[in-house]
């Protein structure tokens, strides 16, 4: 079930009321106990942002208890229902601390926020709604590299290179920290496509393509658009190596390379360059539209792009149009 306000929609689900119940106290002259209810709605922050939104969805399964505020046992524990509610009817007026079991939603999924974990039950305030935020762990890129494939996580950055670049339809993206490819990218919220410059949220499965941690099954949405990426300067011989893979998947600028050969390597071009430091593979993708005749031996070029390693322990750079070459002869 999509989540649009979590408010509105325990509103309309929960129509919570004060309980008047007749416990066996009654009888010895005692009256009944005030209560009120208390439902907390769990849902899956699915793209990221922090607020509800028609891509997330309600979570079935979690276990929530409420606690006296000032410590205590837990006086209740209930778990979330297909509509990802769980409800407390007749709980007695007073300050009580809303948690969640870790272990009830899984080791890839934590508790973002849970808004007003800290309710008061009393006649004014009989009808408690509690939201729950349940979310993927927000990494750096830099800590998602470092985790086991399989792993899903939310990382934030800034598009290198877009989704609608390269044939192959991946992507890249870097924060303060390090860079990294994006696979199976999926654009959300109505994205046809994404701009360098662009802040995007993600939500993607740890994952090794060529030796190199990648970010799988990309669900993006873009939060904020932004100045161009600038690339980093490096000499050919350290974009051959990545700086020995300090830089996989960033973007970088060669100022003065010199072209040695070319060839066809189906479907793509393949241009050996170097500056003297080191010889480079530069791949022009078969989904760009390069003057392929420009590139001849002998020719001088400063040419930008990222760095996709290439399974043998070295790394390729992939212009990302016509825009990142320049001639210099």
């Amino acid at each position: 079930m999509p989540i649009s306000l979590r408010r509105a929609a325990l509103a309309l689900a929960l129509p919570l009321a004060i309980s008047a119940c007749d416990p066996a106290g009654a009888d010895l002259g005692f009256g009944a106990e005030p209560t009120g209810m208390v439902a907390a709605l769990a849902y899956l922050d699915r793209d990221g942002t922090g607020t509800p939104t028609a891509l997330d969805t309600v979570f079935r399964g979690a276990s929530v208890s409420l606690r006296p505020r000032g410590g205590g046992a837990v006086i209740a524990t209930a778990i979330t229902d297909l509509q990802g509610v769980a409800r407390f009817e007749e709980v007695g007026f007073g300050d009580y601390l809303v948690t969640v079991d870790p272990a009830s939603i899984g080791d890839s999924i934590q508790v973002a926020a849970i808004e007003d974990d800290e309710i008061r039950v009393s006649a004014g305030a009989s009808e408690v709604a509690v939201g729950v935020r349940l979310g993927y762990p927000e990494l750096s890129i830099r800590q998602a590299r470092l985790l086991p494939a399989g792993t899903q996580v939310f990382v934030r950055g800034v598009v290198l290179s877009g989704v609608q670049v390269f044939s192959d339809q991946s992507a890249h993206i870097a924060d303060t920290s390090v860079a990294v490819r994006l696979t199976g990218v999926s654009l959300l919220g109505g994205l046809t496509g994404n701009t360098p410059g662009d802040s995007v949220v993600l939500r993607a499965t740890v994952s090794q393509a060529n030796g190199q941690p990648i970010l799988a099954g990309a669900r993006l949405t873009r939060v904020a658009t932004r100045p161009a990426p600038i690339p980093k300067p490096v000499n050919s011989g350290t974009a051959a190596t990545a700086q020995n893979g300090a830089l996989d998947a960033d973007f970088v600028l060669l100022t003065s390379v010199v072209i040695s050969d070319t060839a066809t390597v189906a479907p793509d071009f393949r241009v050996i360059a170097s500056d003297g430091s080191g010889a480079i593979r530069i791949i022009l993708d078969a989904n760009l539209s390069f003057a392929l005749g420009n590139f001849r031996p002998a020719r001088a070029m400063s040419v930008r792009g990222v760095l996709v390693a290439d399974g043998q322990g070295g790394w390729v750079l992939k212009p990302r149009g016509g825009g990142d070459v320049t001639f210099l002869n």
